[in-house]
């Protein structure tokens, strides 16, 4: 069954390519639907060749979706309109390198699950590559990719909220967890809460921020009801410094004010965990924190991706450490993802991630100060709170080394390139011809 789904993949992606080429204006459509995929891959969506299903580690072989095919046809029908800045290729070549390094350092265990997650970067470089295209290419494609996010955020609160009317303490709605839940609804309330500020009348974006609460609550995550004031805050300040207005003003403080009221509801979704619960929680992460120092401090290459849990408990450092021998506590890496990288990847691949992070949100905070008035630019100011907040959030969970999050985080990265490229490309096309000359480059339907 799973070659039928394959081989109708192949076919789905011509097909598409060749509509989008067609007609522009189907890239919108086309990005709605891949904005919403990754909540929904859950439901059968994705497919492994190569499949190690019995594998401890996050990755368990090599894995096909539908978000792939469609990012591929995207990619296909749309030519380079943008370079992605130097130093993002710099950090993002470094986290390869850790990669590649830290696969031969511990060629003593296995390989394959190295391929496995080296597969799966590739993955999340194909959606990169999409949306940054499809966003230079058609202006409206970066709303319809936020827009079909959204409807999954609204989708996933009303799952969620079901959950918990019928006795789930901690609601994670289709995607199963409470933390996968609330890391990817980040991804989509920081640019909602942004076009508010911008003067986006619609309802939708107070819909989605306020489904963003209720997931937070509902799910009871201590780090998704902190980070979601947080990040709202962090929004309000890029904001703020991309350009101060009294809208900004009058809805920031009207924010800041309803956080402050909800914080007793905030304090009231955590304490449905018991004291015990959540000490047990705290004893477990810091077993697992320290499991990870020892594997470091042995391996200061890595230990080769995808394989922190098996080297972990064959190579006793959970024993050592006092993990739990819960099932659950010894099938989990260290619930830190740059912990986590430093582990698998080595001081190589941390370098390059953590630089990677660092340039992309360089990027977005140096063309705060430029952009011009309008949604594109307010949109620009949400995807880097969303990418701020989320690599916050990083470090208190291993959830972003999941394919899910590796989307997301690709269609944070490709938004931010790829609307801050036109938002250049425009600014010099205005420069030029207020002094009377008009470079030679082809116009884009964004410049139109």
């Amino acid at each position: 069954m799973k070659w039928i789904f394959i081989a109708a993949l192949l076919l789905f992606v011509p097909i598409v390519a060749a509509v989008l080429r067609s007609r522009t204006a189907y890239l919108g459509h086309a990005c709605f639907v891949l904005g919403a995929l990754p909540f929904f891959l859950n439901l059968h969506l994705y497919v492994a060749p190569i499949s190690w299903a019995s594998w401890s580690g996050i990755i368990k072989g090599i894995e096909v979706t539908v978000v792939d095919a469609l990012a591929l046809a995207i990619l296909l029908s749309t030519r380079p309109r943008l370079s992605t800045p130097l130093p993002i290729k710099i950090f993002f070549a470094v986290y390869v390198a850790g990669l590649v390094v830290s696969t031969f350092a511990g060629a003593g265990q296995l390989m394959e699950p190295s391929v496995f997650y080296a597969w799966q970067l590739l993955r999340a470089v194909l959606v990169y590559l999409a949306v940054s295209r499809a966003t230079a290419t058609y202006p409206r494609a970066a709303f319809a990719l936020i827009a079909g996010m959204g409807v999954s955020v609204l989708f996933e609160c009303v799952m969620a909220t079901w959950q918990y009317v019928h006795g789930s303490v901690q609601a994670g709605g289709t995607l199963g967890h409470r933390t996968n839940i609330g890391m990817m609804s980040q991804s989509v309330v920081m640019p909602a809460f942004a076009l508010l500020f911008g003067g986006f009348r619609r309802a939708f974006p107070v819909l989605i921020v306020t489904a963003g609460a209720v997931i937070a609550y509902v799910g009871a995550g201590r780090a998704t009801i902190a980070l979601y004031g947080i990040g709202m805050l962090i929004t309000l300040m890029l904001s703020l410094r991309h350009k101060v207005t009294t809208r900004k003003l009058v809805i920031g403080a009207a924010a800041i004010a309803l956080l402050a009221v909800c914080a007793p509801v905030a304090d009231l979704a955590i304490s449905r965990r018991s004291t015990a619960d959540i000490e047990s929680s705290n004893q477990e992460r810091r077993a697992l924190i320290d499991a990870a120092e020892m594997m470091i401090a042995e391996h200061p290459l890595g230990v080769g991706a995808n394989n922190y849990v098996l080297i972990d408990n064959i190579g006793g450092y959970a024993e050592r450490a006092g993990v739990s021998w819960f099932q659950k506590s010894r099938s989990e890496p260290v619930h830190n993802s740059y912990l986590l990288v430093l582990a698998e990847l080595g001081w190589i691949g941390l370098i390059g991630l953590v630089g990677l992070l660092v340039s992309v949100m360089a990027l977005g905070w140096s063309s705060l100060r430029w952009l011009p008035s309008g949604e594109s630019s307010d949109l620009i100011v949400g995807v880097l709170g969303a990418i701020i907040i989320t690599s916050i959030h990083s470090a208190y969970e291993f959830v972003p080394m999941m394919f899910s999050m590796h989307y997301m985080f690709a269609m944070d990265f490709g938004l931010l390139t790829g609307l801050t490229s036109v938002a250049l490309r425009v600014r010099r096309e205005r420069a030029a011809k207020s002094r009377g000359h008009v470079p030679d480059v082809e116009r884009t339907p964004a410049m139109a």
